[in-house]
């Protein structure tokens, strides 16, 4: 529902500017502004229901002191790798294409899709340091996803 309300939500937003001023102000009070509500409770469910997996899988996030911990481990990620990681985090396990995770993550649709992946890859290397049950996938076409490992929930059981 959230990955529709937001596709929904990038191919009117343009097509709304183009209506008269009155029109538009209809459409953006009923329509718009509900699509947006709705949205944001969404959002706010997923949020709590994957923090609570988060902590149940044994993971701690600092958001103060840009820290993940799992075990007795503990990472520190920079301001950009734990922007990176709370987006993935907040929208695991969807998809997220890479010129939404630029623009999501650190509100810059400019940067360079390589900037990306050297961020992923810098983040997948500090993940796997902690030897976690979570990994970022990538899928051509649809983007990076983090992800609970079934091989490493499988061997803790």
């Amino acid at each position: 529902m959230i990955e529709f309300n937001e596709e929904l939500l990038d191919r009117v937003r343009p097509q709304i500017e183009r209506l008269p001023k009155a029109a538009r102000a209809e459409i953006v009070k009923n329509d718009v502004e509900m699509l947006e509500s709705q949205l944001q409770r969404y959002r706010r469910r997923l949020d709590f229901w994957y923090g609570r997996q988060w902590q149940l899988e044994g993971f701690q996030i600092d958001h103060d002191q840009r820290t993940v911990s799992f075990m007795d481990r503990t990472i520190m990620l920079t301001k950009r790798e734990f922007q990176l990681f709370e987006l993935l985090v907040s929208r695991s396990p969807s998809f997220i294409p890479p010129n939404r995770l630029l623009i999501e993550a650190w509100h810059d649709g400019h940067l360079p899709q390589e900037t990306l992946r050297t961020y992923i890859a810098r983040l997948r290397n500090k993940l796997a340091s902690l030897g976690s049950t979570a990994e970022i996938r990538n899928q051509p076409r649809r983007g990076y996803a983090m992800v609970f490992s079934e091989k490493a929930t499988a061997a803790r059981d």
